[in-house]
């Protein structure tokens, strides 16, 4: 067998391989999982411990700003995008910085600077 036969035969049966690894991930994210990624992070304690609902104030501006101007497409990055999963998160947070920039750029160049 020559080096350009072989060579060819490994990379189909890496992609052959990754292909299947890629599907079976797929099946399992699909299948949901557990809901642990959905609930509040509280130091250990459980959410019913609390007698009131669990949210930030409104005098954090930042959350404030977030919640009112921004609620339905914050909604859909939280929900869709934000899964639990650390590259999905990565993704999460890109998106978030990508909006920020965005914004400073508009900004800056809107103010003439």
């Amino acid at each position: 067998m020559d080096v350009i036969t072989a060579s060819i035969l490994a990379s189909i049966s890496m992609l052959i391989t990754a292909l299947i690894i890629y599907l079976i991930y797929l099946s399992v994210r699909s299948s949901g999982g557990s809901e642990t990624g959905l609930e509040p992070y509280l130091c250990g304690e459980s959410a019913n411990d609390f007698k009131d609902g669990i949210s930030v104030g409104g005098d954090n501006l930042f959350w404030g700003s977030t919640l009112a101007t921004l609620r339905r497409l914050y909604e859909v990055l939280r929900d869709e995008v934000h899964t639990g999963v650390l590259n999905d998160w990565l993704t999460y947070m890109g998106i978030w910085f990508s909006i920020a920039t965005i914004a400073l750029f508009i900004a800056t160049t809107a103010s003439g600077g």
